[in-house]
């Protein structure tokens, strides 16, 4: 389907539309990090990224999901801006 069997963060975000974007905390997501993949399992779902991008000295993540659902869900338990793909 992709070469090297790994999507693009475009492709990505063109197959799973619903996007949460999250500010990257300095050290990552260690404190949270289990809880996001219990949330995925959860859901029997894999994780998804879609671009990255570093502004203003801040480094932000774009979480995917096929479901506007499970989007919102997500950001209600974890924070983030709930947004739709970028076409750019």
């Amino acid at each position: 389907m992709y070469p090297n069997d790994r999507a693009t963060p475009e492709a990505t975000e063109r197959a799973y539309p619903h996007v949460v974007e999250m500010h990257v905390p300095e050290g990552g997501f260690s404190p949270e990090i289990d809880a996001m993949l219990l949330f995925h399992a959860r859901h029997g779902i894999q994780i998804q990224h879609g671009r990255s991008r570093h502004e203003n000295g801040r480094d932000y993540i774009r979480w995917c999901f096929a479901d506007a659902g499970v989007a919102a869900e997500f950001a209600d338990e974890f924070g983030g801006t709930i947004g739709e793909q970028h076409t750019t």
